[in-house]
């Protein structure tokens, strides 16, 4: 009786929050309204992605984890750990079931796209040129963002960012018509940073055949996954002043499994 009051409870704050965030651009908190108009703090960068496809299950999660990223401060020199600030997905925390991407194949898990969150917060804040001390990407392209720019997190793998700069930098987020922006303010950068994904090589797709005795269709075989091609990727920053490109940097390097197409085929 008690964990099925406190599941309750859970999820309708859980409502509370994702319908605020979906309404509401929260104004900036005051210590973030005081550093903007000293003109200490500036917005920095901006990252959006749409879910505007998803299930209504996995909207929620995603607007759900956003709101933990409404006006944050990250100090200077701070680590910020987006699996601590988000906390266990789990159902007693308001989070439902929806597609999730485990060991290169979708599934059906508590929690699906919340790494949506992670990655959009991830590329915002490499846009402001601010530090990352781990980020890993999923074991297949996504959706929402380009290949080497995707920050996948579970239990065991953590999104941790590093406010490397003088000063204190804001995180904000909020949804709008089903797209998930956030913002970073802080002290104006001496670059302006351009990002963009280099593909270093082709993992051809193969081929995985199951036998079996019949097919429901009457057919002799039948095409369950299409396939597709995986890649080698990194990212390249290029750091740049009146227009021209001072340094560029390799930020990582990833791979993206191919997805094997699967035929079951009737034996003879």
């Amino acid at each position: 009786m008690k964990s099925a009051f406190m599941r309750i409870t859970a999820t309708a704050i859980a409502a509370m929050l994702i319908m605020i965030l979906s309404v509401f651009a929260f104004p900036a908190s005051t210590k973030a309204q005081e550093s903007v108009s000293t003109g200490g703090t500036v917005r920095v960068s901006t990252f959006s992605t749409s879910f505007a496809t998803s299930s209504e299950s996995r909207a929620h999660n995603v607007m759900l984890a956003a709101s933990n990223f409404v006006w944050r401060e990250v100090k200077a020199g701070e680590e910020l750990s987006f699996n601590d600030i988000v906390g266990v997905r789990s159902e007693e925390r308001g989070y439902k079931i929806a597609h999730v991407i485990n060991n290169g194949e979708y599934v059906e898990g508590v929690g699906g796209g919340v790494c949506q969150v992670s990655s959009t917060l991830y590329c915002a804040w490499i846009r402001a040129g601010l530090g990352v001390k781990s980020v890993r990407g999923h074991s297949l392209p996504s959706s929402y963002c380009e290949m080497s720019q995707d920050a996948t997190v579970s239990e065991a793998i953590d999104l941790v960012i590093v406010n490397d700069c003088a000063g204190a930098v804001f995180i904000n987020a909020y949804t709008v018509n089903r797209k998930l922006i956030f913002e970073i303010y802080g002290t104006p950068p001496q670059y302006e940073i351009k990002l963009h994904t280099q593909i270093l090589g082709t993992i051809p797709a193969g081929e995985d055949i199951e036998y079996v005795d019949s097919l429901p269709d009457g057919s002799d075989y039948k095409v369950i996954t299409k396939p597709k091609d995986g890649y080698r990727t990194c990212l390249i920053a290029d750091y740049c002043k009146d227009g021209e490109v001072v340094e560029s940097k390799v930020l990582r390097n990833d791979i993206y499994r191919p997805t094997d197409k699967k035929i079951l085929m009737v034996a003879d």
